[in-house]
């Protein structure tokens, strides 16, 4: 195992009737508040109204920025910053899911540098600061309300990157799973499939033989996260599924799985940023389709991984890595999420431009060992 330093600032206040507690944790950081949402779903299922109504018990001075699109992009993020700038901004409130949150970090990062926020995205300039900011998380997914992390779409270039660091991390995240009532089991299936793969790139990608509280970590919270959701899809009004189900997404991306990960790297979401950026599905979505294809590309590499996987998580005991992947690509479809580009709507990828930003991306995280005959024959296979 790696050396490594754990440190995690964000407070999480987890539960049933917790907003009334916003405005006195928003006011610790100040009287100016950008209140930042996405296409507002969360006037029609009740959020706004009490967050509106817990500030107000403090008095805030509140901003609205809503119009955060499901991939966030770079110049609606600017548009953030310059309000940030010309309203005094002191603290930045996200209501909303991960993308909400993201869009957030950029926004409170760039409203206090020199240099364009998309510096920070392609490794140009290095985050020394950011205003604080609370979250209410309305749909569990990305972990983006425990961690630094922010991606985010430039629509010029349709590059889909990401940035992160110690001064982006939440202040303080509330969680209410009866928030997530109101999401649609689509959306449900979606997030799903995007905090199994969190936990499942530095599983399967490690280089190391023998990690057993990581791999149990890992294994747990990805069987609590199926479990609640096969129960979601029955009771989506169950509270201890849509609980539990909030908290392992939590738990999935907050730095505590990959801790230590010797060789661990994430090119399920490498290969599936493009995807997104390009053809505008959600993130998840995209991910139950890079996800196989990456494992039936690195099969004979990775075998002893997915057969561990197949053993722990999916409860098949078999030699066979296709079957494991079968195994995995009948929950995703079980679910509702796809496992091929054309179930995603994209009849005809654009196979040469996909492998062309995924390969840029692989660079800019690091990793130069695939070629772009490697992304062609992975994007193939998820067509």
């Amino acid at each position: 195992m790696n050396n490594f330093i754990f440190q995690n600032p964000t407070k999480i206040i987890f539960g049933k009737n917790i907003l009334p507690k916003l405005g006195e944790e928003v006011s610790k950081y100040g009287k100016n508040v950008l209140l930042v949402y996405g296409q507002n779903s969360i006037k029609q299922n009740g959020v706004y109204d009490a967050v509106i109504a817990s500030l107000k018990t403090t008095n805030l001075n509140i901003i609205e920025f809503g119009g955060v699109k499901g991939n966030p992009i770079l110049s609606h993020a600017r548009l953030g910053i310059a309000k940030v700038r010309e309203n005094d901004i002191d603290v930045i409130l996200a209501v909303g899911g991960g993308s909400v949150i993201d869009e957030c970090k950029a926004i409170a990062a760039g409203a206090v540098c020199d240099n364009d926020v998309w510096d920070f995205y392609i490794g140009k300039a290095a985050i020394k600061n950011a205003l604080p900011i609370v979250t209410v998380l309305t749909l569990p997914a990305t972990g983006s309300e425990m961690n630094g992390g922010s991606v985010l779409t430039n629509d010029e270039t349709l590059e889909k990157f990401s940035m992160g660091g110690a001064f982006t991390y939440p202040k303080a995240s509330f969680l209410d799973p009866e928030i997530s009532y109101s999401i649609s089991l689509k959306q449900t299936a979606y997030a799903c499939s995007d905090i199994m793969s969190h936990l499942m790139e530095a599983y399967f990608t490690t280089t190391s033989k023998f990690l057993p509280i990581q791999s149990g970590y890992a294994e747990g919270v990805m069987k609590g996260v199926m479990s609640s959701m096969l129960v979601i899809m029955k009771e989506p009004k169950n509270y201890d599924a849509r609980a539990s189900f909030m908290w392992g997404a939590t738990l999935g991306l907050n730095g505590i799985g990959g801790a230590g990960v010797p060789g661990a790297y994430f090119p399920s979401h490498a290969l599936e940023h493009p995807i997104s950026a390009v053809y505008d599905i959600a993130h998840g979505a995209g991910l139950s389709i890079t996800t196989p294809a990456w494992l039936k590309f690195k099969k004979d590499e990775v075998k002893n991984r997915i057969l561990l996987f197949g053993k722990n998580v999916l409860g098949v005991d078999t030699q066979s890595a296709d079957v494991v992947i079968e195994k995995l690509e009948e929950f995703y479809t079980s679910i509702g999420t796809p496992i091929r580009m054309l179930e995603a709507g994209i009849d005809t990828p654009d196979i040469d431009l996909l492998s062309f930003h995924a390969d840029k991306l692989f660079r800019l995280w690091g990793n130069t060992n695939y070629s772009m005959n490697d992304f062609n024959t992975i994007y193939n296979l998820a067509k």
